[in-house]
């Protein structure tokens, strides 16, 4: 997708130009998802208390759905697809230190395991 081309804030998809001004109703061709919404909007920001750099704008409670927001401006820079591959990977960091990942080979102990059974009385090693 071009730097300067509107995408999907979900999917990223380059949205055709037909479809611009963004309606209330209009849905992504390829995800469904809510066009005329705070995270597809230029003044989407989540990092203040409403999400919203507007200072005049109605307040909006669901961010991710269609809204009637007169201050609505498209933004190329909405998609954020790079936190994906971040949430991907810090997932697998998790399911590997809670066990949840790839079980061990069989034939291989765990020696944490075992450490866990002898602090327990389960095993008398």
């Amino acid at each position: 997708m071009e730097s300067d081309a509107i995408g999907c804030w979900r999917c990223g998809v380059a949205l055709q130009q037909e479809l611009f001004p963004i309606g209330r109703e209009e849905v992504c061709p390829s995800c469904n998802a809510d066009l005329h919404a705070c995270k597809l909007c230029l003044f989407f920001n989540p990092s203040v208390s409403d999400a919203c750099d507007e200072p005049i704008a109605v307040q909006v409670n669901n961010k991710e759905r269609a809204n009637f927001c007169d201050y609505f401006k498209a933004t190329p820079g909405a998609f954020k697809g790079s936190g994906s591959v971040n949430a991907a990977a810090s997932r697998a960091e998790l399911d590997a230190l809670f066990g949840l990942g790839e079980a061990p080979p069989t034939g291989e102990a765990d020696p944490g395991r075992a450490d866990l059974d002898r602090l327990f009385g389960l095993r008398d090693d």
